[in-house]
């Protein structure tokens, strides 16, 4: 490349909220925007009368976006662009905080603020793409310091969606996770039915109010490296 360019870029991190524009060849159908983190989707008619998809929407991390690029990948749809649009400020996105730390024999995620719906699979969708950077497969999930909300009723459908996501990552090749998961008491009366049914699809989880217990269990035996 010659020349000085003009452009500027934003700082970004790996981490942290960000807006991105993702163009891909062909039609993707609306019903897939909560596989793709609740991204926005349109489509634009081109000369020729093809069809490009515009996604558009704030994803929580790279990891995140990573998951939303693959399964495009998996869907057969040739990407043309991708494009980071602008760091998302605190007050724009949601008020459900969640980091992620790197331990020695686990990932742990903590999740911290506001409690809100979760309405589409993403959250598991972006634990299991985190496991495949990481190359590790045992995961804690700490709600202990999440605040507020309704607890989620496991027969609307939202456990089925997950365990969906998971068999579809094991049959795509995907190495076995176990997950546990750490909550207030208050919680894992409701939570522990949606491990029961989580388990009935294959999803190797534990619900538990005991941090300790949680990290026993998932070093327990060798079926997670």
């Amino acid at each position: 490349m010659t020349g000085k360019e003009n452009q500027t870029y934003t700082p970004l991190s790996i981490d942290q909220p960000t807006l991105y524009r993702i163009r891909i060849q062909g039609e993707l159908e609306e019903r897939w925007s909560g596989r793709m983190g609740g991204m926005q989707i349109h489509w634009q008619t081109q000369e020729d009368g093809s069809l490009t998809t515009i996604l558009k929407g704030p994803l929580l991390d790279q990891a995140a976006l990573f998951g939303v690029l693959m399964l495009l990948y998996n869907l057969r749809l040739p990407l043309i662009s991708v494009e980071a649009l602008k760091p998302v400020r605190e007050d724009e996105h949601s008020l459900m905080d969640v980091r992620v730390e790197h331990k020695s024999d686990r990932l742990e995620f903590i999740v911290t603020g506001l409690q809100q719906a979760l309405p589409t699979s993403e959250p598991i969708e972006t634990v299991l793409n985190s496991c495949k950077l990481a190359d590790m497969y045992r995961v804690l999930v700490d709600f202990r310091g999440l605040m507020g909300g309704d607890i989620d009723d496991p027969e609307t459908g939202y456990t089925r969606g997950v365990s969906q996501v998971y068999q579809e990552h094991l049959a795509a090749g995907g190495s076995p996770v176990k997950i546990a998961v750490v909550g207030k008491e208050e919680m894992i009366q409701a939570w522990k039915q949606s491990e029961e049914l989580a388990r009935d699809y294959g999803l190797e989880v534990l619900v538990t109010g005991n941090y300790e217990e949680a990290v026993t269990w998932l070093v327990s035996d060798e079926k997670a490296q």
